[in-house]
């Protein structure tokens, strides 16, 4: 039970994360392309990628925390569907260039900062 609950505590953590940054990104550049989930999903990448990296390289925690941390905050923190319905919302509105170029930086961005999270976890 003390499992259900930490990952609880860190999912609400990261869906809290998620609504501010997601909300304070899409402010600042305007809402005509979906900015806000583009850049919480590349955080959440590179976020996992150097968790991952640490806690099975380096520093070995206590599964409890490590699931906590990577299951819990970053699988609330970051959006697969948020992502579909708004790549969705502008093809629905003929903006299929958008809807493409979401789509490509998204997976490109992500993989990129998921790498780039591994290496940093090994310099550190």
């Amino acid at each position: 039970m003390i499992k259900i609950f930490y990952l609880g505590v860190a999912g609400f953590i990261g869906t809290l994360a998620r609504y501010f940054l997601q909300g304070a990104v899409q402010q600042l550049w305007g809402s005509g392309f979906p900015y806000g989930t583009l850049v919480v999903n590349v955080v959440g990448c590179f976020l996992l990628g150097l968790l991952n990296g640490l806690f099975t390289g380096r520093y070995l925690i206590d599964p409890l925390w490590r699931n906590s941390l990577t299951i819990g905050f970053c699988g609330a923190f970051t959006t697969f569907s948020t992502f579909a319905y708004e790549t969705h919302q502008l093809v629905s509105t003929r903006e299929v260039l958008l809807a493409s170029g979401n789509v490509v930086l998204s997976l490109l961005l992500g993989f990129f900062f998921l790498w780039l999270g591994i290496v940093v976890s090994r310099v550190l």
